[in-house]
């Protein structure tokens, strides 16, 4: 990418990165860097993007109009992926396709494309393999589960744990990207606890042990992420990176 082009950061939400390709659309050059500012160094000279749900529904949508759902689709599941470069990556795709339509998802001419195209199918085939493995704990309040994927699989898997309504709570508690999700009293929310302190669970029960208290009597202080409805069955839009 260009040298001479603006770093920016955003807070780690989809919505929040959609924002910054805006800007850097906006700004009419080519980015330096697009980084989740939670994790990003030396960028005291970057643009720091403010997430503005407006902002990024325009941007989703525009992606939709102008090229395809498809394209629209591979763009919040790319963004789960643990791809190297992701952020750089993704922002070539989403110019690709304001520019040039929903022929950019077939170029397999294009090693950018080629690449998203299988870190989509890796994706996939994780939360199929992770779904069919998860073993709940049964403790006395809750059940609780633990898993350390690749990528950030949760938010994709969310919907068939759900229907698991032989467990009326649950906590499934991704440790790598330190996503929880949990179903309490009939609602369930999809939590980012990355600022949470939380030591290393040696396996499920002791995970159930020390966050179920925190789920059970609402004491997570976690930032608030951008699109989340606070109650109900579904959580929607919600795209989280990696953290």
């Amino acid at each position: 990418m260009s040298d001479q082009g603006i770093r920016y950061t955003y807070d780690g939400t989809f919505e929040g990165y959609l924002c910054a390709v805006l800007a850097a659309l906006r700004s009419g050059r080519v980015p330096a860097a697009i980084a989740d500012r939670r994790r990003a160094s030396g960028t005291d000279d970057a643009f720091n993007i403010i997430t503005n749900l407006k902002d990024a529904q325009y941007l989703y949508s525009t992606i939709s109009a102008r090229s395809s759902a498809e394209v629209q689709q591979m763009a919040s599941d790319y963004f789960l992926t643990d791809s190297r470069d992701l952020e750089i990556n993704l922002y070539k795709m989403i110019f690709c396709a304001l520019k040039y339509g929903a022929g950019i998802a077939e170029d397999y001419s294009s090693v950018t494309m080629n690449g998203i195209q299988m870190a989509i199918r890796d994706l996939y085939r994780e939360a199929q393999s992770e779904l069919a493995q998860i073993d709940f704990y049964l403790g006395e309040e809750a059940a609780c589960a633990m898993i350390d994927p690749k990528n950030s699989i949760l938010p994709l898997i969310r919907p068939s744990i759900l229907k698991r309504r032989e467990l009326d709570s649950l906590i499934v508690y991704d440790k790598k990207h330190c996503l929880l999700l949990e179903r309490s009293c009939g609602q369930d929310m999809l939590l980012d606890i990355s600022d949470f302190p939380i030591s290393e669970f040696r396996d499920p029960k002791e995970a159930y042990d020390f966050l179920w208290p925190f789920v059970r009597d609402k004491r997570f202080d976690v930032r608030v992420i951008p699109g989340q409805k606070k109650s109900g069955s579904t959580i929607e839009p919600l795209w989280l990176k990696a953290s």
